[in-house]
This record gives structure tokens, sequence and C-alpha cells, in this order.
């Protein structure tokens, strides 16, 4: 690993943080990098569409000691695969991206493992109103790329289903499920779990906003408590696909709480201390001491 030294011992590593377009002016990865820089690391931000690069040149890899990743685009995946092939320690890795970036194929891993969900289907819309019984409805049809609930649809009949065209070759399919109007989200970094509340994208109606949904003020965002058991179960989906940086959605039933999905670097909302705890992740995988 190249961790530069000095006569005095190791020096505060070079942090390379990739970070799509979007996600630049958001409290991730602006709070991460402004805490490396308080704390002497050389945390350089890189959107990888501002520039072309060359296979085989690794210039923007120089004295990389770690590479963060924040967004799942192609370009991000290429460059953290980049960084891996040089032996230089990503988080998260590329495959634990692209694991959670696939909606399906996630379902299908959470399912797999006897993680708690909601019933899930797969297919076209077509065969998913011929197939899923009627009790299941209403329904939330879901894009298996989608992103930041774009996309998301609720039907209330077969009917619905096939009404509109889907958009990609498959819907990932699952029942709506009543609610109190609030989200469980559970925030980790490492072994490092918070729990907020914060309000649900859907309506009680069951009205989807069409458009992104604006972040919701902070007086709505409510600190819960991370119980053993949430944590647990927070663990188990970060273990279950590689993740250190990662959020996972959940809803509280009656029979306990049930994963909707996992996702990589959230921005991490009312989680007290979270950028000091991410840039001490950063600084342990740059420096070796998880090893």
């Amino acid at each position: 690993m190249r961790v530069r030294r000095t006569d005095d011992g190791l020096r505060a590593p070079r942090v390379v943080v990739l970070a799509e377009h979007r996600y630049l002016s958001q409290p991730q990865p602006a709070g991460l990098i402004e805490e490396l820089r308080r704390r002497g690391c050389r945390a350089v931000s890189l959107e990888p569409t501002s520039a072309a690069f060359q296979a085989g040149d690794d210039g923007w890899l120089a004295e990389a000691d770690v590479v963060v990743a924040r967004g799942r685009s192609t370009a991000v995946l290429c460059m953290l695969a980049w960084a891996e092939g040089q032996q230089i320690p990503t988080i998260n890795r590329r495959h634990a991206v692209g694991a959670v970036h696939n909606k399906a194929e996630m379902a299908v891993a959470l399912a797999g493992a006897g993680v708690p969900t909601p019933p899930t289907f797969l297919g076209t819309t077509e065969r998913l109103a011929d197939a899923v019984s009627a009790d299941c409805y209403p329904l939330l049809l879901k894009p298996t790329f989608g992103d930041n609930s774009l996309g998301i649809r609720l039907v209330a009949d077969p009917d619905r289903a096939v009404a509109e065209p889907w958009p990609e070759a498959v819907a990932l399919a699952q029942p709506y499920l009543p609610s109190d109007g609030r989200d469980l989200k559970l925030y980790c970094v490492g072994e490092r779990v918070w729990a907020v509340h914060k309000p649900s994208s859907l309506s009680v109606d069951g009205a989807k906003y069409a458009a992104p949904v604006a972040a919701p003020a902070s007086t709505s965002i409510q600190v819960a408590t991370a119980t053993p058991e949430l944590r647990e179960l927070a663990l188990r989906c970060g273990r279950l696909f590689g993740l250190e940086l990662y959020g996972v959605d959940c809803l509280e039933t009656l029979e306990g709480p049930v994963v909707l999905e996992v996702n990589d670097f959230p921005n991490y909302t009312a989680c007290e201390g979270a950028d000091r705890h991410i840039a001490d992740l950063v600084i342990d995988s740059a420096t070796g001491a998880r090893q």
C-alpha cells in the first residue's frame, strides 16, 4: 500500500473523492471532504465526467491512498474499477455499489438471505398483472435501476399496472404497506448505526410525486433509537452486499421492521458526528488500520 511517510512517521493520506455532479452540493461528500481537510488530509474532489481520461494513464490516481465514491453512474463505477485494478483501497467497493444499484438483484439477494422484506415480484408489467393476486394491491412498481424514488408508480389494480408503458424490460413490484406516513432510515458507517424517521415520499392517498422529492425541513426529521434489533438488521444488510457506507430504508410493521431497499453512501441526514465517523473509516482504510 502506498502510504506516504515523513521522518516523523505517517502523513495524513491523500483521498480522491469521486462524486456525481448532482452530489457535489449535498451534505455528502461535502461534509467528509471538509472533515478530512480539517485533519490535514489532502482530499481531492473529482467529478468523473468533468474531464476525459486515457486508459492506462493513472495520473488521476497519483499518490492516492484511498478512493471514496458517491454515485453509481457508469463513469463512477468505471473509475472505481480502475482504482481497484491499481490495488488502491476503495469505499465503497465497486462490486458493493453494483450489488445495490440493480434493485431487482438486490431484492433477490435480500429475500434469499432471509432478510425481512415485503413480498417482491419481478417481471414485465403484463406478466405481473396476470400473476400477482388481487390481495397484493395496491401495488408499487419500481424501476430496476431506480434512484431517489424516481419512476415509482402506485397502481390500484391490474388494469392500472398495464395502463402506461413501462420504461424497462422488467419491473419490481411490492405491495404498498400502510404506515404512519414515516419511513425508518438506518444509516451506517462500518459498525456505527443511526436510526432516523423521515416523512415518506408516498402520500397517504397513494399519490406518488412525479418529480424528485425535496429534502424535508430538519424539523420534520426525527432521530430514532437504533435498537439492538435494528442495528443487527442494518449490519446484516451491509455484510450481505459488502458495503461500508450505506443506508437501509425500512418500514415498521406489526410484525417488525421490513427492509425496502439498501443504498450506498447516503447523506446521513440528522446523524450526529457522521462526518467524523466517515473520515475515521476513510483514514483507517488509507493507512491499513482495517487490515
